[in-house]
């Protein structure tokens, strides 16, 4: 009973391979009148083959997944995060996800993951690097097309495969271990679609919607290494700030020092003054 499923799955097959290619050759397959209409024939149909060759391959839509990373570098960290918002509201885009580290009066940093459609991926890394000083661009492109067109084409197999499956499990009517034989099949044939379903759907968010990486850094006196230096005037201010802010983290650094070691200096008084006591109550001795 177990060859004969087989066989009847194999021919099914078969029968429906023949079929597909009976219809195809079918419409290819008229006989010409004469031998110059023969050749007149031949002619436009390869210039009709040609043709089609080259609209399917100029209709292909090149699938290709885009990523960007851009490291700035600002004096004021504070309007920042807002500004990355708004920033990814006007390009219908999201963040995806974000860090910031640091606290006001210290330098802060973040790291920002901005999903952006690739319609308009070039205008919107065009104005993330006017959110501060340039520090490094980084930007790199994946042709992931023949991937994509070939997942595709495997889950639609892999679905051709299940219909025969389907119904070769509905018409069974032989022993119980053939029936279990052909659930197991089909079982492992659908987890093999929802595999492929699911890098399908990877790829198609990959390629849909683009990922930039936006490092942004708080330097007081930062000094870009662009040929274009800060004037004279950008770097006093660049260099007073820069000296009040370690003035002000050094008094906050000496304070949280002091109050860390206020426990400590309750307890040497406590001793201090046991031992004054007990010198005093002891006698002296006289010289």
């Amino acid at each position: 009973m177990k060859a004969l499923v087989f066989l009847v799955a194999v021919v099914a097959a078969g029968c429906g391979r023949e079929a597909d290619y009976s219809d195809t050759t079918a419409e290819y397959m008229l006989p010409p009148a004469s031998e110059a209409d023969s050749t007149s024939a031949l002619s436009t149909s390869a210039e009709s083959t040609t043709t089609a060759t080259i609209d399917n391959a100029a209709a292909i839509e090149r699938k290709i997944i885009y990523t960007a990373e851009v490291d700035l570098v600002v004096e004021d960290f504070g309007p920042l995060p807002e500004g990355i918002d708004r920033l990814a509201q006007r390009f219908d885009a999201y963040v995806a996800r974000s860090n910031i580290s640091g606290m006001p009066g210290q330098p802060r940093r973040g790291a920002w993951t901005v999903r952006v459609p690739v319609a308009r991926y070039g205008e919107f890394l065009a104005e993330a690097r006017q959110l501060g000083e340039v520090k490094s661009v980084r930007s790199d492109s994946k042709d992931v097309t023949a991937e994509f067109f070939d997942v595709d084409a495997r889950i639609r197999n892999k679905q051709r495969e299940e219909e025969r499956l389907i119904k070769l499990l509905d018409d069974a009517t032989g022993k119980l271990q053939d029936i279990l034989e052909v659930e197991r099949e089909l079982s492992r044939v659908r987890g093999e679609i929802e595999q492929l379903q699911g890098r399908m759907r990877v790829l198609k968010d990959l390629t849909s919607m683009t990922t930039v990486e936006i490092r942004v850094e708080e330097i007081r006196n930062y000094v870009p290494e662009s040929p274009e230096a800060p004037t004279y005037g950008v770097r006093v201010r660049r260099a007073l700030a820069g000296s009040i802010a370690n003035l002000v983290s050094a008094g906050q650094e000496f304070s949280i020092a002091l109050v860390a070691a206020l426990p400590w200096l309750a307890v040497l008084s406590v001793m201090a003054l046991v031992a004054l006591a007990l010198r005093r109550l002891l006698p002296r001795r006289r010289t």
